[in-house]
């Protein structure tokens, strides 16, 4: 099976936190909206400092990555917090 990979940038400390593994870039926005609007998360308590990339993929049958040319932006955490009335 191959795993789609992701990781959250931190503009303030200018690096990449460490990566997680999902089937599908669906599933990682979800877990990132999740998160991003879990008050415990330091997502929630700096929204405009975290960016979430897709960076490649992950072969299980053969334990080999495939990175894509450049990490792809999926989105400012800000952009994926849900207001409450």
């Amino acid at each position: 099976m191959k795993l789609e990979v992701f990781a959250v940038f931190d503009d303030k400390i200018k690096a990449y936190m460490r990566p997680f593994f999902v089937r599908s870039k669906g599933e990682a926005i979800r877990t990132w909206v999740d998160s991003v609007n879990d008050s415990q998360s330091p997502f929630s308590k700096h929204p405009e400092d975290y960016v979430l990339f897709h960076i490649g993929e992950y072969d299980e049958s053969t334990g080999s990555f495939e990175n894509l040319p450049a990490p792809s932006s999926c989105g400012v955490a800000k952009e994926f917090v849900k207001v409450i009335d």
